[in-house]
């Protein structure tokens, strides 16, 4: 089943977005020495999580170290 076939209900979605965010924002905290609010916001701010909260993307198929290194290359934020 390719990414295009593969939907998910919004109840599924947002959970597995939850779990997925947990993890970058915790990467984001330990390599930039920040608070977990801090990491948190900084990645809520991103082109990265623009991309992810839409469904439609498949951002959310990529496993989160992938997604971490998309958010490092366009770290520090402009």
């Amino acid at each position: 089943m390719s990414t295009e076939e593969f939907v998910l209900s919004p109840r599924a979605f947002r959970a597995l977005l939850c779990g997925k965010i947990a993890m970058i924002v915790e990467k984001i905290r330990l390599k930039h020495d920040l608070d977990s609010l801090d990491a948190l916001r900084l990645f809520y701010r991103s082109p990265l999580y623009q991309k992810l909260e839409i469904e439609e993307t498949k951002y959310w198929w990529e496993s989160p170290v992938h997604l971490f290194m998309e958010f490092e290359q366009n770290f520090p934020p402009k």
